[in-house]
């Protein structure tokens, strides 16, 4: 009877997983890298700039008020000293001579600046996106999963449909690459069966040899064993196992089983001994 491989359902559903989370991951670092690490950008600052037109505000509002009363004779000598402090921050900053005061529009502005910081940053500073996040977002996830990988495993699906081999009754053998006989098939390399489940059938006339994977492919190990045990007999049996591992489960050492109290001997002992106690 010929045995005849297709492609593992568990094979198609791993690559459609990760088709899908190298398509998701794509799209997230396409979006953070265009869109979300500008917008963080932008808000630190426009809070930043808030923050420096708010604070330039309430000098000059505080200096002239504090003026005002200095100028009143009502000033306290505490606000005597921090008159005197805004004049030298004003100095240092290279003011020459004091500001003007606060317009009608300024002070509307004021206002705005306050509910600005309190309603879309709730007067908290907006964390600043990471050095490493543009290109980690670009290269890792965009390129790497995104560029790379999902035509990767798209390709690997739309490879691997309406792919067959079959071992015919006769031992000739079809492939995607074509159909070679019995006698065309001179050997069969099984040197990392055992640890990848890949055998490599060697063709006569042909330099590269035809690659069974036991992995992609369903009852793909009965044609490597139907093979192996064709070609190398005494090493190999039709199931793809070492010849050696299958007679050694079969025919367990000399007295491996053997159970001490079955002796006979032991028996016909027991029972001379009963009766010389009956005696």
């Amino acid at each position: 009877m010929a045995i005849q491989t297709s492609v593992k359902r568990s094979f198609i559903y791993w690559n459609l997983l990760y088709l899908v989370l190298c398509g998701g991951l794509g799209a997230w670092g396409a979006y953070d890298y265009w869109v979300t690490i500008p917008d963080q950008q932008k808000a630190v600052a426009e809070y930043g700039g808030l923050v420096e037109e708010l604070a330039t505000l309430e000098i000059r509002g505080k200096l002239w008020q504090l003026a005002e009363k200095r100028q009143s004779g009502v000033a306290t000598p505490e606000e005597v000293q921090e008159l005197q402090k805004l004049e030298t921050v004003l100095r240092e900053a290279g003011t020459k001579g004091p500001p003007p005061r606060l317009t009608d529009a300024e002070r509307v502005r004021y206002t705005e600046i306050k509910d600005v910081l309190t309603v879309d940053f709730e007067n908290t500073p907006p964390e600043s996106p990471a050095s490493y996040d543009g290109w980690v977002n670009l290269w890792v996830y965009f390129v790497g999963c995104g560029i790379l990988g999902t035509p990767w495993f798209v390709w690997k699906l739309v490879s691997r449909r309406g792919q067959t081999w079959i071992l015919e009754d006769d031992g000739s053998l079809k492939t995607p690459d074509g159909t070679f006989t019995a006698t065309e098939i001179i050997d069969i390399d099984m040197s990392i069966w055992m640890k990848k489940s890949l055998a490599r059938v060697e063709v006569a006339g042909r330099s590269e040899p035809i690659v069974l994977d036991d992995y992609e492919y369903q009852d793909s190990y009965l044609i490597v064993g139907a093979l192996a045990n064709r070609l190398h007999p005494d090493e190999w049996t039709e199931e793809a196992k070492p010849a050696k591992d299958a007679t050694a489960a079969e025919d367990p050492e000399p007295g491996e089983d053997d159970d001490p109290s079955d002796d006979p001997s032991d028996e016909t002992s027991s029972a001379s001994d009963v009766d010389a106690s009956r005696d």
